[in-house]
């Protein structure tokens, strides 16, 4: 039987190109957007590097059809009330005095 290489999350968090936590908090949440991992003990979480690789083959292939565009968003979808703003996605309220909350 060939011996298999199993990697910490710190390899996997490295492929991938996130945090340690990050990948720790997908994990935990039993998120499906992260290659299975093998329970070595209690608190011992491995990766299968030929798993991990396989993963991502898959994935890329997945990512080469083509994507669906977002649509565009013009300056008129923006909150018409006075007194709100939106930036970055998010509406907040703004004082009317000073333009700013």
């Amino acid at each position: 039987m060939p011996v298999r290489a199993l990697q910490p999350t710190r390899w996997l968090a490295q492929r991938l190109g996130l945090s340690v936590s990050t990948i720790e908090r997908l994990r935990a949440r039993g998120d499906r957007n992260l290659p299975p991992h093998v329970l070595i003990g209690p608190q011992t979480i491995r990766y299968d590097e030929a798993v991990v690789e396989a993963w991502l083959a898959a994935r890329m292939g997945v990512a080469e059809t083509p994507m669906p565009v977002a649509p565009e968003v013009s300056a008129t979808s923006a909150p018409s009330s006075p007194g709100l703003r939106t930036r970055f996605g998010k509406t907040r309220l703004v004082s009317p005095a000073t333009g700013s909350n």
